[in-house]
């Protein structure tokens, strides 16, 4: 794919680069991220959710046009080029991920996750590293004289995942007497959405907890998926004490709920316990444009959201760390904030991290599964298992180097029981997040706009 783009780009002229890559980008974003208009269909837009995804598409193609222009307009050697191309393509995806809230989704990067070991190399440089690192390699396989040079790379980062997983002591020591359940009810969007069908949903997430039975004798935490309770909860309505009415002793629930206060809505998680009620909330950060608030501009101009309901989600302030007696304290992400690397761990002494998501938008369609990839790459950038719980997609849980260790597929009913690790480590990621690969690809840049532009001999561009 990147070959056939670098053979096209390096043989372009100038003026004809920007098109390039947005012709690239179109093909790229488009049979990636089609499974989007499924949601639209969810919510009875018919078809027209395929004309948002154009307009997704179009938009994100900017990016990658920008990259391969930026890359024709300064390169001055055949190795300028091939470098510039990698940290020009990085510097446009992290730009998308910021940019606009962002949309940080199907970075590069992802795509190597099922090349044994490439993926470990997260935990230094992060996702977008990856990608910088990836689009290098292919860079230098393309010609014969950086070929070597893409090779040793190659052999590296995966000797590097090989020692990581293999020889290298992990992370994870289970604590035998703090269980996590799982709860994957698999309830399809249409009928969350339909709320006469509410109480019978609610029962399915509780029949499932097993919470009439409690065979377990020890402390248990049961995590509940986004939006499992998704009438706004309020004190007068009763619902979160129903809820923890049916909770046996040292049995806590974390569900995703809607929740209305001081006229506001959130999409958020909370702690319920038997005797202590509501211990803790989370109000999601990182809201999605469109699905949950649309701008003020926009809606001036008549346009909705399209999940149910006319009024924006409020964006929350509250840590996404959650503590609990007698547990190890732990992040909680809401769905799309899972795609956000270096932006899901509040504590850097928390010890795993819960991804809540619904997912049942998108059916089955690509977009659990890209969901869930980028999941795995925070478990390995943050060095910590992630315990991802969907409504209908893929629930699971992913140690600290990103491999499954239970699973649950799309539209499978049922629960997963795990002892959640009482170690981690912090890995060089989690402690510098982004900085170190947007350091390393401005240096690089710099070095190279120098070197080309001040040392090398004139050098004709195709104009």
């Amino acid at each position: 794919m990147f070959a056939v783009l670098l053979t096209v780009l390096i043989n372009s002229k100038l003026n004809k680069s920007f098109s390039i890559g947005f012709c690239f980008g179109t093909g790229y974003f488009g049979s990636s991220l089609y499974w989007i208009a499924e949601s639209f269909k969810c919510v009875g837009l018919g078809n027209y959710g395929y004309v948002a995804v154009v307009l997704l598409v179009l938009y994100l193609s900017i990016y990658s046009a920008a990259a391969c222009f930026l890359t024709k307009r300064f390169s001055r050697t055949r190795l300028n080029f091939l470098i510039l191309f990698a940290s020009f393509w990085t510097l446009m995806e992290y730009a998308r991920g910021i940019i606009f809230t962002g949309f940080p989704w199907n970075l590069i990067g992802y795509a190597t996750y099922n090349i044994p070991f490439f993926p470990q190399i997260a935990d230094i440089f992060g996702v977008y590293g990856v990608s910088f690192i990836f689009v290098l390699i292919v860079a230098f396989l393309t010609n014969k004289k950086t070929m070597p040079w893409g090779l040793a790379i190659f052999s590296a980062i995966l000797i590097y995942g090989y020692y990581k997983i293999n020889i290298y002591d992990g992370y994870i020591v289970p604590k035998e007497q703090c269980l996590t359940r799982i709860v994957q009810p698999s309830i399809k969007q249409e009928d969350k959405m339909d709320l006469t069908k509410f109480k019978k949903n609610l029962q399915k997430h509780i029949t499932l907890s097993g919470l009439s039975s409690n065979i377990y004798k020890g402390k248990m935490l049961i995590a509940w998926p986004e939006a499992a309770i998704n009438i706004p909860t309020t004190p007068k309505n009763g619902i979160l004490n129903y809820v923890s009415s049916k909770l046996p002793d040292d049995t806590y629930i974390i569900a995703g709920r809607d929740k209305i206060e001081q006229n506001r809505v959130y999409n958020g998680a909370c702690v319920i316990g038997k005797k202590e009620g509501i211990l803790q909330s989370y109000e999601k950060r990182h809201l999605l444009p469109f699905g949950e608030f649309i701008p003020e501009f926009l809606l001036n101009l008549g346009l909705r959201k399209v999940t149910p309901g006319i009024v924006n989600f409020t964006k929350g302030t509250s840590t996404r760390t959650i503590k609990i007696d007698g547990f190890n304290k732990f992040d909680v992400v809401i769905c799309y904030e899972a795609v956000f690397p270096g932006e899901i761990l509040d504590d850097p002494d928390s010890g795993w991290i819960l991804n809540i998501t619904n997912d049942a938008w998108f059916k089955d369609s690509d977009g659990p599964a890209q969901h869930l990839t980028a999941a795995c790459f925070r478990a390995i950038e943050e060095g910590r298992a992630v315990v991802r719980v969907a409504n209908n997609g893929i629930s699971c849980v992913i140690d600290c180097n990103g491999r499954f260790q239970q699973r649950l597929e799309t539209d499978e009913v049922g629960k997963i029981d795990v002892n959640m690790p009482s170690k981690y480590c912090s890995t060089f990621f989690s402690k510098h997040k982004n900085k170190t690969v947007l350091i390393l690809i401005t240096v690089l840049i710099i070095s190279l706009l120098i070197r080309g532009y001040v040392f090398a001999p004139p050098y004709r561009q195709n104009a």
